[in-house]
């Protein structure tokens, strides 16, 4: 059994998929989201965002904290999920041991934003960072993240990380991820 590092575009289930993994196997899960809003607000100067567009000088800081936080987990025993929708690949995959790290980075270039949006709109809750948004508003916010997720998919690509379409059918994609 290897770590988990999780990572892709706002909304593309990293975090479903994270909590469906923890249930059925035993892992630790440490969201990086609170990390990233945490340093934004509590040390700007590491210039860390926890913006929903990812940042690439964000995403390169971000990396580079936690490359110390991941030589401490390949030291221990104990088997861990991170999860990011603020790190992209060429940033953090120099940091992680494939033979103890599975890399999965999530995203939707195949649908549109409006496929998108009517997904988000079905499964949102109050609590939810897309609730108080407009339509409008969410439209041009999806718009780049499939662009980025584009983008994501193709530096996978190069770097020979596995990258998951999560735009059609995000259950598949977790009974997949588990088995």
């Amino acid at each position: 059994m290897k770590n988990i590092f999780i990572a892709g575009v706002a909304k593309s289930g990293k975090s479903t998929v994270a909590k469906a993994l923890i249930q059925d196997k035993k892992y630790n899960h440490i969201p990086m989201d609170y990390f990233a809003s945490s340093l934004k607000h509590n040390f700007p100067e590491t210039k860390i965002t926890s913006n929903v567009v990812i940042d690439r000088e964000s995403s390169k800081n971000l990396a580079k904290l936690l490359s110390r936080v991941i030589q401490i987990m390949n030291g221990t025993d104990e088997k861990f999920i991170l999860d990011s929708a603020h790190i992209l690949p060429q940033d953090i995959s120099e940091y992680l041991d494939r033979d103890k790290w599975d890399i999965y980075f999530l995203g939707y270039p195949s649908v549109t934003a409006e496929e998108k949006l009517k997904i988000i709109r079905k499964y949102e809750t109050e609590n939810d960072w897309t609730y108080k948004r407009t339509d409008e508003e969410m439209l041009i916010i999806l718009h780049k993240l499939i662009d980025i997720s584009r983008e994501i998919k193709s530096e996978c690509e190069r770097l020979d990380i596995t990258f998951i379409d999560t735009g059609k059918d995000l259950n598949d994609v977790i009974k997949t991820l588990i088995k």
